[in-house]
């Protein structure tokens, strides 16, 4: 009958995470696009758009630098289903349901495997990162596919490494937890597995100080504010100077209360169990990313792990109390997607806590669950339709049908990056794309200008088809 129960649950979800995926959320947001159409350029010509043979480490985009894995994870997706919008989020929902079921085969208590892979396939966290293609998600099911295989370590030791190749976070969360995998095992198939690791992303640690990898934390770092150096020049100026003003007032303190501030930001509760992340992209606002009724379970379930002091209650608190580290890092914080990898511990802490399981949890956690589902398929993809650029697509089928009888066409730049949509949604050769690449004027990566169009806001030349923004929307109209 167990075995029943946990083919429904898979079951259930994949519907959850592929139902509608192609229009909720809403639109393809650019970042999303962007790996469409490089995956599709992967796939045409061998090539990304910028017309770099397979990159390895990190795909270019607009001034930035992705992991690649993701985007040729998308290349069979793109050859199955299309240049769509349920292409480029078919990998991060596949897998994301497939993350459900490596939890149940994670726990050897066949009843909290159970209730750990129900809670992971309605948990609001889990559902809003499968549903989008966000390269987080997709580095989560190699985490746990990497602790999975723990006795097969090279197969471990892929996973982990591939988890490196496809979200910048778990660069910084993998060394470090199984740094804590290795104190509590002490064993050699988890020192050779990590020696395999360190093999396997040579490139990444070869291109440490390049564009590739470095940028995207020097652009997010809360390190690089220059708010903590200027208090603490100001407090030692003001206590006369010298080596005691100058240590009790360094710079340290400062930015390790940024820290601190970062990383406890998302043990709170608001956070975890009210709104959830205050990005829109990244939660549905009035729903947190654990059901409220978890809570009493999860303290529960932390309280019993602790007591037991078994190994792997040791390695799901090292795992959670490290999880948060790259993203308290960083200046947006708490921050639900880079600290995804939080949710593993806490569904299976919630799961333990639950171990005598009653049927009045099961009614609550059935409504809340109903409540989430209406938020989020009735009322978020109206109220924050903006924040994932929608009507790109039903203008750009607009400007593409009607081209023809203009000398030029203006498209707004206000509303995000109007190039990758046109090429997305025309499927424009990505051979046109790239010999353009060394000759057409940008702006951090973004062609300014692709034949008669032009991405900007004018001056504009006589018969002319514009697209402007007005009220964050946009508006086409002749000049």
């Amino acid at each position: 009958m167990k075995k029943y129960l946990i083919f429904i649950i898979v079951l259930f979800a994949f519907c959850l995470r592929l139902f509608r995926l192609d229009s909720n959320p809403p639109s393809l947001y650019w970042e999303e696009v962007a790996i469409g159409y490089d995956a599709y350029s992967i796939l045409k010509t061998g090539k990304d758009f910028h017309g770099h043979p397979w990159p390895l480490v990190a795909f270019e985009s607009f001034g930035d630098y992705k992991p690649s894995f993701y985007f040729y994870m998308t290349v069979p997706s793109i050859l199955i289903f299309g240049l769509n919008e349920f292409a480029v989020r078919f990998p991060s929902a596949f897998f994301g349901a497939l993350t459900v079921f490596l939890v149940y085969l994670l726990i050897k208590n066949q009843k909290i495997a159970l209730i750990s892979a129900l809670l992971l396939a309605i948990s609001p966290w889990h559902l809003q990162f499968s549903r989008a293609a966000f390269e987080a998600n997709l580095g989560l099911f190699f985490i746990v596919a990497g602790i999975y295989w723990f006795k097969y370590w090279p197969l471990s030791a892929i996973c982990f490494s591939v988890s490196m190749y496809t979200y910048h976070a778990y660069r910084i969360f993998v060394p470090l937890f199984l740094i804590a995998v290795f104190l509590i095992h002490k064993s050699r198939r988890v020192f050779f597995s990590g020696l395999l690791v360190i093999l396997l992303i040579l490139p990444i640690v070869i291109k440490l100080n390049a564009p590739e990898v470095r940028q995207r934390f020097n652009e997010t770092s809360a390190f690089n504010s220059l708010e903590p150096i200027i208090q603490s020049n100001t407090l030692i100026a003001a206590d006369g100077g010298g080596w005691l003003p100058k240590t009790i007032h360094h710079r340290f303190w400062y930015y390790l209360q940024i820290f601190l501030k970062n990383y406890f930001s998302h043990f709170n509760f608001s956070y975890l169990f009210l709104n959830g992340d205050s990005n829109p992209r990244h939660s549905v606002q009035s729903v947190g990313y654990l059901y409220l009724i978890q809570f009493p379970f999860l303290i529960c379930g932390l309280i019993l792990g602790l007591k037991r002091h078994n190994k792997f209650d040791l390695l799901l608190l090292s795992w959670l109390f490290i999880a948060p580290i790259p993203a308290a890092l960083t200046l947006a914080s708490p921050h639900g997607l880079r600290s995804l990898s939080m949710i593993i511990p806490l569904i299976i802490f919630t799961a333990l806590g639950l171990s005598r399981l009653k049927k009045i949890f099961l009614l609550i956690l059935f409504l809340e669950f109903s409540r989430y589902l209406y938020i989020y398929y009735q009322i978020y993809p109206q109220k924050y339709a903006q924040f994932w650029q929608t009507g790109y697509k039903s203008m750009i089928q607009t400007v593409a049908a009607n081209q023809e009888k203009y000398n030029q066409i203006y498209i707004t730049r206000k509303l995000g990056r109007p190039s990758i949509y046109y090429w997305f949604y025309t499927q424009t050769d990505p051979y046109q794309v790239q010999v353009l690449n060394n000759s057409v004027l940008k702006d951090q990566g973004e062609y300014l200008e692709f034949g008669k169009i032009k991405f900007n806001d004018g001056p504009y030349l006589p018969n002319s088809l514009i697209v402007s923004e007005a009220s964050n929307q946009f508006k086409i109209h002749e000049n």
